[in-house]
């Protein structure tokens, strides 16, 4: 496969790791190098994740480090693996061009997650967007003008929602503020199609959808959506996405990610429980149905 010299979370991931290891082994960049026969430039980018890595070479590091447990080694040939599937497979492959690297990135870590936790506060979360609001919140970016790249942003947001329906989906827990339900997106039609559909997927096992309500005083959730994905087994990956007009960035480190699970706990206690996000969708429904 080619290198595309792009890094993504799990080559980052790995790099890491691998600095790590070398640094518990007390080795400067240098002397690794000359270990692992690599060039010191060869040895940079594999730790930065500029260069990915295939297992035969990675059990060669591994060796030459004197890693031995077997639960850290399938870790790292996992994360080398998923590395250059996320690059090469996946359907969001041939939409190369229309997406950036980070929103490749980011599929390919949904399509991996076990679990994703989401707050949102503006919109409703991309995986339980109806076409219609996925077309009126598109309509609404810098790609309005552009009927092509609308069609095929609408294609990828569809695909996307897949892996909520697929076997062995993962477990989706959404915070959404009120705020959200009462933004008359693509109108009022749009609105009511876009609620029933919540209220169905939230009858999935899968899905687990709770409300901010408008009554809270405030919540330390305010300054900003976010979702993390945890990907893989036993957690072995976790990342922050934090999405903005123009561009995905990603929290990586355990120090990074915790303020921000600890704030989604918060925001479960704080959030209505399922029911009662319900009911309050049912409320909002009806009120729709009425006019």
């Amino acid at each position: 496969m080619p290198d595309t010299g792009l890094p993504n979370v799990r080559r980052r991931r790995l790099g890491n790791e691998l600095r790590r290891i070398r640094e518990e082994r007390d080795l400067s960049l240098q002397q690794a190098a000359r270990l692992l026969n690599r060039s010191h430039s060869a040895m940079s980018k594999l730790e930065t994740g500029m260069r990915g890595i295939r297992r035969p070479a990675l059990e060669n590091v591994l060796d030459r480090y004197g890693i031995t447990d077997p639960r850290r080694r399938a870790t790292l040939f996992r994360l080398a693996e998923t590395a250059r599937d996320a690059t090469s497979k996946g359907w969001w492959q041939a939409y190369d061009g229309t997406l950036s690297p980070e929103s490749m990135d980011l599929i390919s870590l949904e399509a991996d997650a076990v679990l994703i936790d989401s707050l949102d506060l503006t919109i409703v979360p991309g995986l339980l967007q109806t076409p219609a609001y996925i077309e009126a919140i598109i309509a609404l970016g810098p790609f309005k003008d552009d009927a092509e790249r609308k069609r095929r942003l609408i294609a990828t947001r569809l695909l996307r929602q897949e892996i909520i329906e697929r076997r062995g989906a993962p477990l989706l827990r959404a915070l959404v503020d009120e705020a959200v339900l009462h933004h008359v997106v693509g109108g009022a039609s749009v609105m009511q199609t876009q609620l029933r559909h919540l209220l169905n997927l939230a009858e999935r096992p899968n899905i687990s959808l709770q409300i901010l309500p408008n009554s809270l005083p405030g919540h330390p959730g305010m300054n900003g959506s976010f979702k993390i994905l945890h990907v893989g087994q036993e957690g072995e990956l976790e990342v922050v996405a934090l999405d903005t007009l123009t561009m995905i960035s990603y929290l990586e480190t355990e120090k990074e990610i915790a303020p921000y699970k600890a704030v989604f706990d918060v925001l479960r206690g704080m959030a209505l429980n399922c029911d009662e996000s319900k009911t309050m969708i049912e409320g909002l429904l009806s009120a729709y149905e009425r006019t």
